[in-house]
């Protein structure tokens, strides 16, 4: 058994005791598998749940002042800003308080 086939059947396990409302020592008994083999997969997959809540790619955000001075485009090319599988085109110009708005939209959703 890989251990790709192996994480794949106890995530079968956990989540039939996840959704069983029965005590882990119990649901083992039952289940003729060791507590502690369990708890170790508890763990697991429980750690990747708490990290998958966290922001993706642990990332950081940096408050940039921004003048109120025109800049001109002339010349300039646009950035590209990427939040998992969406991307935002951002053009010389843009209205700041619109991108402020967006942005703070996906880092709450995404």
């Amino acid at each position: 058994m890989t251990l790709k086939d192996k994480r794949i059947a106890w995530k079968s396990r956990y989540d039939a005791w996840k959704e069983s409302d029965q005590g882990v020592a119990e649901w083992c008994r039952d289940h003729d598998i060791k507590p502690h083999q369990m708890y170790y997969w508890i763990q697991q997959f429980q750690g990747i749940q708490d990290a998958q809540k966290e922001e993706p790619g642990g990332t950081q955000w940096l408050t940039v002042q921004m003048d109120n001075d025109f800049v001109s485009s002339e010349g300039q090319v646009p950035i590209y800003i990427h939040f998992d599988a969406i991307s935002v085109e951002v053009r010389p110009g843009a209205n700041a308080g619109l991108l402020s708005d967006v942005v703070h939209i996906l880092r709450n959703q995404c």
